[in-house]
């Protein structure tokens, strides 16, 4: 059996595999992070090991596993340490990331994960939790009450499972100790992620202040506490048990806890912070005081364009978005669209997007990144209000053409059409009221003109504005026409023969 990766281990990697130049017995763990998944592994993680590398020995993690114990009973034998596989679609190559100090579970080790977050010396408390984590309602911009671990929360706020909970209880017992607040520091890919914590932390802290027996919490936390606005950006395929044995290959260790990412990585933070924060410029680090205008590129280019690679590569039949690259006309698609989107950015921005348009072309091509379309054609309920609609309606309050947007838009209907009469699957919950409403006018068989006035006019889905836009419906409508018959359905094709 194979030796396993660990601090006695470490010095007997191969010479050609980067590893911490630094002694992990000195490091400290200024910044606790909730969510040990394979993200953060990837992306904090790895600019946290580079802090290190660069002698900002403060700055090492305790890593907490909220709901996934595994990641933490995986890397608990190895010291914490892991090999993050950069795959540029050629060869993968290895690093041993080194800092995570600690990695708890809050299931078996709530008492160190409390002391964690209570203790003087903790400056960040960063968060990778997915959008259900933060328990956020955005039809009423508050906390989703309803949620079984937010409703437990509540009636035992003093033994939370829920991270919002958890937080809730650490800024509590912080201002009862009159220890010095940490930066809430959200790294996960929501809009204004920053705002979301903090709206969601003072709906919760509202309600149960009393229970923790700190009255004035609210107060303490919004005069007191900073949520900065993040960017984070990082492909992160699932590993798979090939993944495992390729970094075992290549550690000539036994590694459980490997992370496959791509070369690419992004990280544009918000300059506040009430407490320490390390000088992340030098591993770079965007610090900016206005994180928005990232977001905007980010949002209109990129998820843009993954919504279009998942949306017209899985009518094509493409699996995934490799495939969906290698179809020329999809790529030149791709490539228009992000220029339409360019053009409603800010002209104020201190960075050239047409830069951040041709790494994305290229990282997007990695064959390596096994993103499926099928995964994204779950997001589009959710992705296609900020990335896709904003640019239409700016366009079109711009008298500047519409077509591949409304393409993208057309796009949707066209796969819809696919669900509603069970052709393809889809668990995007947000597009249920679309589906029903596919599915009564017909599913593939619809009139794409019923179809289009009908579901294009539901102001919830598409904003006011643009649900009253005849010119909107008018583009939206003809591409789903050219759609229509570049993919057609069995009913269709029966028709016409």
């Amino acid at each position: 059996m194979m030796n396993r990766l660990s601090e006695a281990t470490l010095g007997q990697l191969p010479l050609a595999v980067p590893r911490p130049n630094y002694d992990r017995a000195a490091i400290g763990a200024r910044i606790v992070h909730l969510g040990a998944g394979a993200f953060f592994r990837s992306h904090l993680a790895v600019y946290a090991d580079e802090l290190l590398n660069h002698g900002q020995l403060q700055w090492g993690v305790c890593a907490v596993s909220i709901r996934h114990p595994g990641i933490d009973q995986a890397l608990a034998p190895q010291d914490g340490l892991y090999s993050v596989l950069l795959n540029d679609g050629r060869r993968a190559h290895p690093r041993v990331v080194g800092s995570l100090k600690h990695v708890l579970g809050l299931s078996e080790q709530r008492q160190q994960v409390c002391d964690a977050l209570l203790d003087p010396q903790t400056a960040i408390v960063s968060l990778t939790i997915t959008h259900r984590g933060y328990c956020y309602d955005p039809v009423s911009d508050c906390l989703d009450q309803a949620l079984p671990e937010i409703d437990a929360d509540l009636r035992t706020p003093t033994v939370p499972y829920s991270a919002i909970g958890l937080l809730a209880w650490a800024i509590a017992q912080r201002m009862q100790r009159n220890l010095k607040p940490f930066t809430l520091l959200s790294c996960d890919n929501i809009p204004a992620n920053g705002k979301v914590l903090q709206r969601v932390l003072a709906n919760y802290i509202e309600k149960v202040q009393v229970q923790l027996g700190a009255d004035g919490l609210l107060r303490h936390f919004m005069e007191q506490y900073a949520c900065p606005c993040t960017l984070v950006d990082r492909l992160t395929p699932q590993v798979h048990e090939s993944d495992r044995e390729l970094a075992s290959q290549l550690l000539g260790f036994e590694d459980a806890a490997p992370v496959v990412t791509e070369p690419y990585a992004l990280f544009v933070i918000q300059d506040w912070f009430c407490n320490d924060r390390p000088r992340w410029e030098d591993v770079g680090v965007i610090v900016t005081p206005h994180v928005a205008p990232y977001e905007q590129m980010r949002y209109r280019l990129l998820d843009a364009g993954y919504l279009a690679l998942g949306l017209l590569g899985g009518l094509a039949g493409c699996s995934t978005l490799y495939q969906a690259m290698q179809r020329p006309e999809v790529t030149l698609f791709l490539v228009d669209l992000m220029s339409d989107a360019g053009q409603t950015l800010s002209r104020h921005a201190d960075f050239e997007w047409k830069d951040f348009r041709q790494q994305w072309l290229y990282r997007l091509a990695n064959p390596s990144l096994r993103l499926s379309t099928r995964l994204l054609l779950n997001e589009v309920s959710r992705v296609m209000p900020y990335a896709v609609l904003p640019v239409i309606q700016e366009r079109l309050q711009k008298g500047l053409a519409i077509d591949r947007h409304a393409r993208v838009v057309a796009a949707w209907l066209r796969h819809l059409m696919r669900v509603a009469s069970a052709l393809a699957v889809s668990e995007d919950p947000g597009a249920k009221v679309l589906v029903d409403q596919v599915r009564a006018l017909g599913g593939e068989s619809a009139d794409p003109f019923v179809l289009a006035e009908r579901l294009l006019s539901i102001p919830e889905v598409f904003g006011a504005w643009l649900a009253d836009d005849l010119e909107f419906r008018r583009c939206v409508t003809q591409q789903l026409l050219d759609l229509l018959d570049a993919f057609p359905s069995a009913t269709r094709l029966h028709t016409s023969a």
